[in-house]
């Protein structure tokens, strides 16, 4: 294994958290080296610091970025995960939606290789109150690999371990030891790659009812978490509600983000009149 010298290491890191957001303190420097083992030598370099060279000047560096967004992002997830979260969003979100007559904007901010975006358009589906027409879910990730994966569709057995069986004969075709998604459903969904560092791109997803972006949060430092949850903020309509992870939490975060806590969850939600940019 190539040895990283503790220079290499915060030059890593702060280039990765620079274009990433993603943090690596000084207790996953072995993490972060073993990682990147192949990248060196994918890359042809023969040492860290060479290849931190590499991704700031090489010509083919995007390219690399790109490996790197895909080799350094968790995409561990399934269908229905997160499930009291699913009845907020089949539930209150929902009638909110319903009663101002209009389309329910979702979007799913770290959508990984598809299960979390096809389970709301599932879920909200079967609550038999909403049609495919009146739903929009953007779904974005960081990783280009996740994100092909997700548009194709196609998931094996441990995907669904907490899928109701009745749900995969409705949604999903077999095909060759997995599932394919059948296509009324994948329709309800737009994937595109998004850094949620980048506050343009951001600002461009447009007003949500709904913001999905869990397990995040928790690779990024506090300042960035800070500035994400301002961010994310903005995004949501009055009234709108941010779903994040279990161990996330932003109760110091943007002040018009109210934590509503009910018996199985806790989710954000967006005050009534809070002010637009």
């Amino acid at each position: 294994m190539i040895e990283i010298a503790n220079d290499e290491f915060r030059t890593l890191r702060d280039l990765i958290r620079s274009r990433f957001g993603i943090y690596f303190d000084d207790s996953k420097e072995f993490l972060l080296r073993s990682r990147l083992q192949g990248r060196l030598v994918k890359s042809r370099t023969q040492s860290f610091a060479e290849y931190c060279e590499y991704l700031d000047h090489a010509p083919g560096r995007e390219a690399e970025w790109d490996d790197l967004a895909s080799l350094l992002s968790n995409n561990e997830t399934y269908f229905f995960r997160e499930r009291a979260q699913l009845e907020v969003l089949a539930g209150p979100v929902l009638d909110a939606a319903l009663k101002a007559r209009r389309p329910l904007r979702i979007w799913s901010a770290a959508c990984s290789s598809g299960e979390e975006p096809y389970s709301l358009a599932m879920k909200l589906l079967e609550s038999g109150r909403v049609g495919p027409d009146s739903i929009s879910i953007l779904a974005s990730d960081l990783s280009p690999r996740a994100l092909e994966r997700a548009r194709v569709g196609f998931y094996r057995e441990l995907a669904f371990r907490a899928t109701p069986p009745e749900l995969i004969h409705k949604y999903f075709r077999p095909f060759e030891g997995g599932f394919f998604i059948e296509e009324p459903v994948k329709s309800m969904v737009r994937f595109v790659r998004l850094n949620l560092l980048d506050a343009r791109a951001v600002a461009r997803v447009g007003t949500q009812d709904a913001i999905f972006c869990r397990n995040v949060l928790i690779y990024f430092d506090k300042p960035t978490q800070l500035a994400l949850g301002e961010r994310l903020a903005r995004t949501l309509a009055p009234g709108g509600a941010l779903f994040l992870g279990h161990a996330e939490s932003l109760m110091r975060a943007a002040g018009t983000l109210e934590a509503i806590v009910t018996k199985s969850t806790i989710y954000y939600r967006q005050a009534d009149h809070a002010p637009r940019d």
